[in-house]
């Protein structure tokens, strides 16, 4: 029980910590939403800290980001109207000391690491029983449903163990909203993630990977204290 509540302390100081930037940055920005529970209650607790005002419109990677974000008082806007959002806020799985991540858990890794390219600043928050030396997490992989049993070859042959990801709450695989199945590949401990990222992104049939080397963005890590730090 205690694990759980310095766990939940954690989170909490890391939402407040991104809370304040978006209070910072003035009215009307556009925000991009991450996918999972840590970004549905980061949009929740926007809507009650600085208001829907401070937020001009809200760019989802999800249907559950969407319904989180529309269920809070946000306008739902897409890349068609939004080009470049001024802001996104997303959680991860995985982070190690140089900031370089794991993401995907949720399924939208795609979407996620798209809205990461466009937007103008990119927080990413999680907390501290997240921070490793070295990522270790497998990889979320997004693959198009033809390719999954030639890839489940490729990778293994590589070296590797990917496993399809099977849905909870329904038969059969997980889906994304995009269509395509997931993927989780053990790679073991990732000592230079470029390379993972690269190698899994240039088979056939990948969508997208969740290893994010540390690309411009910052990390926030809420500790159990209540604390934050940045990486």
């Amino acid at each position: 029980m205690e694990i759980e509540k310095a766990r939940e302390r954690a989170r909490v100081a890391a939402v407040n910590a991104a809370i304040k930037i978006v209070a910072n940055m003035g009215r009307d920005i556009t925000l991009g939403l991450g996918t999972g529970s840590t970004s549905a209650m980061f949009i929740q607790a926007l809507s009650k800290t600085a208001g829907t005002d401070a937020v001009k419109a809200v760019v989802p990677t999800s249907y559950q980001s969407e319904e989180a974000a529309a269920e809070a008082g946000f306008r739902i806007a897409y890349l068609r109207e939004v080009r470049r959002p001024d802001l996104y806020v997303d959680s991860f799985d995985q982070c190690d000391s140089q900031g370089n991540l794991i993401k995907g858990g949720g399924g939208a890794v795609t979407r996620e690491k798209l809205l990461m390219t466009l937007s103008r600043r990119v927080i990413l928050i999680g907390e501290e029983q997240k921070l490793v030396d070295r990522l270790r997490l497998p990889v979320p992989v997004e693959v198009v449903p033809f390719a999954l049993h030639g890839l489940l070859t490729i990778i293994s042959e590589m070296g590797w163990h990917p496993i399809i990801r099977p849905a909870s709450g329904k038969a059969g695989p997980v889906v994304t909203d995009n269509g395509n199945l997931m993927l989780d590949v053990d790679v073991g401990v990732i000592e230079n993630p470029s390379e993972i990222e690269v190698r899994l992104r240039l088979i056939p049939g990948v969508v997208e990977v969740g290893v994010c080397p540390r690309r411009g963005y910052q990390v926030i890590i809420g500790m159990s204290d209540g604390t934050t730090k940045s990486i």
